[in-house]
């Protein structure tokens, strides 16, 4: 497993614990595709990861649209620059898909998931949730 569930930050917001965990169960099983298509590179094992990944990008682009509309909805100062860091998130998401569809290098995926994704989540709640999350439970 390459996210386990006490890796992942705790926020003071039930509903944004509950995607986070979603993301982390939708990540792990992309993960287990991307070693599966390393040792038998088909078409079949690219379809799925494929599949796979597009139900992430569609999960986080509604993850991140929960969180902004409840931050718009609160007037959370920095709302401007957790969007944007989702915009970029989104983006790099995209980006990292794109590339390996093109060149069906797993290795493209497979340093994405293992030496940035995971860092990125846990320093993205840390720093951006977790002050969304208190500011959200003020009222």
């Amino acid at each position: 497993m390459l996210i386990e569930k006490d890796d992942i930050p705790i926020v003071s917001v039930g509903f944004m614990n509950e995607t986070h965990d979603e993301d982390r169960k939708i990540i792990n099983d992309i993960y287990e595709l991307i070693l599966k298509y390393e040792t038998t590179p088909s078409h079949n094992n690219k379809v799925n990861i494929g599949v796979l990944f597009q139900k992430w990008f569609n999960h986080t682009v509604k993850h991140f649209s929960n969180e902004e509309s409840k931050m718009i909805e609160k007037k959370f100062p920095l709302y401007e620059k957790h969007k944007k860091e989702h915009a970029r998130a989104l983006a790099e998401m995209h980006l990292i898909f794109s590339d390996w569809q093109e060149s069906s290098d797993i290795s493209i995926l497979k340093t994405y998931f293992t030496n940035v994704l995971p860092k990125w989540i846990v320093q993205h709640i840390e720093i951006m949730d977790i002050p969304v999350a208190k500011f959200l439970n003020k009222e």
